[in-house]
C-alpha cells in the first residue's frame, strides 16, 4: 500500500505543544483546550497568535518530541512492502522564498534527527491544505492518509480517501465512514495490517 502521514499532531502532539507553551506565552491556562489553533485554544486575535509563533515555532520545530513508537511503526509499514510518504501542512514550508526554504530545512533536520525516512515528501499550504493534501495523496497514490486536522480529513474522506484519524481533542466529534480513529501508533499497526 502506499501511505501517507502528517507532521505536525501525528508525528508530533501539536495539542500539546499549543497548550504548554500558549500558556507561557499568554500567561494563562486555555480558554478552550479542545481548538485547533491557538486562536481556538487561547481565544486570541490573529495577530497575537502570529506573535505566539513567532516566538515559539522554530523552537517546536527544532525540539518538537515525536509520539511513541512512531518511528518502529512507519519502519515496520516500509520493511513490510509498504510505501510511506510525508504530506504536510508544515508552516511556511510551502513558500517560494527564503522563510520557506528554512521551514523546510527545520523540517528535514527534524525528520533525520529522530531516523525518519520517507518514500517522498508533499508540502501543502496552510492556505489550502485541504485541496493540497488531496493532490499530495493523488500525486502518491495513497491508499491510506494518517492525519489529525478534522477539516482535512473530512475532506479526504468526502473524496474517496481512507483516512487513521489520530484522536486528539480538536477532533473528537468527527465521524465519517472513510475514517477510522486511532489512539497510538501501535494501533495505527494494527490498522495497516487488517487493510
Amino acid at each position: 500500500m502506499h501511505i501517507g502521514v502528517d507532521c505536525d499532531g501525528v508525528l508530533t502532539d501539536l495539542s500539546e505543544f499549543i497548550i504548554e507553551y500558549g500558556k507561557k506565552w499568554f500567561r494563562r491556562d486555555p480558554d478552550n483546550p479542545d481548538g485547533y489553533r491557538a486562536t481556538e485554544v487561547f481565544g486570541c486575535s490573529k495577530l497575537q497568535e502570529a506573535f505566539f509563533g513567532v516566538r515559539y515555532f522554530f523552537s517546536y520545530c527544532k525540539n518538537a518530541h515525536p509520539r511513541e513508537n512512531s518511528l518502529s511503526v512507519i519502519e515496520g509499514m516500509k520493511s513490510g512492502g509498504h510505501s510511506v510518504y510525508q504530506i504536510t501542512a508544515r508552516r511556511f514550508a510551502a513558500y517560494k522564498n527564503p522563510l520557506g526554504l528554512y521551514s523546510k530545512k527545520l523540517y528535514t533536520d527534524w525528520i533525520k534527527k529522530h531516523g525518519y525516512s520517507f518514500d517522498g515528501t508533499f508540502y501543502c499550504t496552510e492556505k489550502d491544505s485541504n485541496g493540497d493534501k488531496l493532490r499530495g495523496c493523488r500525486k502518491f497514490e495513497v491508499d491510506i492518509m494518517i492525519d489529525d486536522n478534522p477539516k482535512v480529513s473530512k475532506y479526504l474522506a468526502d473524496n474517496g480517501v481512507k483516512v487513521l484519524l489520530f484522536d486528539a481533542p480538536y477532533n473528537k466529534n468527527l465521524r465519517h465512514p472513510n475514517i477510522k480513529r486511532v489512539y497510538s501508533w501501535d494501533e495505527i499497526a494494527k490498522a495497516i495490517e487488517t487493510e
